[in-house]
């Protein structure tokens, strides 16, 4: 049977990730918890998870990672994953850029595993970095290191997947591709929708002020999960029916509190190259779209001409009136933009299996 092994953080549905690529052999997923500093081991064979492993503390300095170019987090992935590793030969890692990407090419070059992908899932412009940024200079020298790391890792991977076909470190690489990520259903039922949610890093860049106001305008229960220093800083703006849940990561308890919402706020202020989510891909956009939320954002990542092209969501200007007119037209129409995630999520989901299909029987081949 051939060995696959995922090296990730915890992004955007890694255990369904696992799930598909286990039809095409024994995947064991190494996962870390940036955010609460836990890791675990899960094992996938033939669609069914044959293995959860328990929940264990992982390295907790990040502030020290990011000064250090994430080699502390290279380390820690290199510790946590040589238990799988150790004893099998590996046939694919597919890992995170930079430090999970830099561990994976380590094992390769021991022997450990025959073929490597980077998984880029971002990229920090180093010439357009906001005017409000402070410390302009120590911004651009860290970016420029890190795309010249990213830069590294691309060029000595086999194959390079990424998130938006915006980001150009991928193209050191000539094999190179987007990767589609995989849309969970929780079956969420269409009744008592009357809420709004929002999940992620609260940052001035997501515009939560706007929300607030139309929420008070219009008496809307908000639900916000995640938590950062501006989130504290605009708090008291917030309406008083406005539901702080803190940061979540558990996929049941998230699809518990988005069952009750008719949209998901994903707005971005500032649009165009000079911002990074413009070369990302909005994560958060799967976890509405999981439980049936449509989507209010911005054209700003790559993905929204998807959110336009099959009508799950409404694209919006970052101003009052427009986000204002975007949650009414979804609340009065909230049975078709329910009905049309199902028919994207099937669509889009044949997508990511066929696209799984192709690489893992290129990169398989002996």
């Amino acid at each position: 049977m051939k060995q696959i092994v995922m090296l990730a953080v915890k992004f955007a549905n890694e255990p369904d990730w696992a799930r598909i690529l286990s039809q095409f052999g024994r995947v064991s997923l190494v996962q870390l918890d940036g955010v609460h500093f836990h890791q675990h081991t899960e094992v996938w064979e033939n669609g069914k998870c044959t293995f959860l492993g328990p929940e264990k503390k992982a390295f907790p300095v990040a502030k020290f990672d990011q000064a250090v170019l994430g080699l502390s987090f290279t380390a820690t992935t290199f510790k946590h994953s040589w238990p799988v590793i150790k004893n099998q030969k590996t046939d694919v890692i597919i890992a995170n850029a930079n430090s999970q990407a830099l561990t994976a090419l380590l094992l390769r070059l021991a022997g450990r595993t025959k073929k490597v992908v980077s998984l880029i899932g971002d990229y920090f412009p180093t010439d357009k970095i906001p005017p409000h940024r402070k410390w302009k200079w120590l911004v651009r020298i860290h970016r420029t290191l890190v795309n010249y790391f990213t830069t590294f890792v691309a060029k000595h991977s086999d194959e390079v997947w990424t998130l938006s076909p915006r980001i150009p470190t991928a193209k050191y690489n000539p094999n190179h591709f987007v990767v589609p990520l995989f849309v969970q259903n929780f079956n969420a039922s269409a009744a008592s929708r009357a809420e709004i949610g929002y999940i992620g890093n609260p940052t001035t860049d997501h515009a939560l002020e706007l929300l607030f106001a139309v929420c008070r305008k219009h008496n809307l229960t908000l639900n916000v999960i995640g938590d950062s220093a501006y989130l504290q800083s605009i708090k008291s703006q917030a309406p008083p029916q406005t539901i702080f849940h803190g940061p979540i990561s558990d996929v049941e308890k998230i699809n518990a509190i988005f069952s009750r919402c008719f949209c998901g706020y994903a707005v971005y202020r500032e649009p165009g190259p000079q911002n990074y989510s413009y070369y990302g891909f909005p994560s958060k956009i799967l976890r509405f779209l999981a439980s049936n939320v449509p989507v209010i954002t911005t054209n700003v990542p790559h993905f929204t001409g998807d959110v336009e092209r099959y009508g799950i969501g409404q694209i919006v200007e970052p101003q009052f009136e427009s986000v204002e007119r975007a949650v009414l037209e979804i609340k009065n129409r909230f049975a078709a933009y329910y009905d049309a995630i199902d028919l994207f999520r099937e669509q889009w989901n044949a997508g990511v299996e066929q696209f799984h299909r192709e690489r893992l029987a290129v990169l398989l081949r002996d």
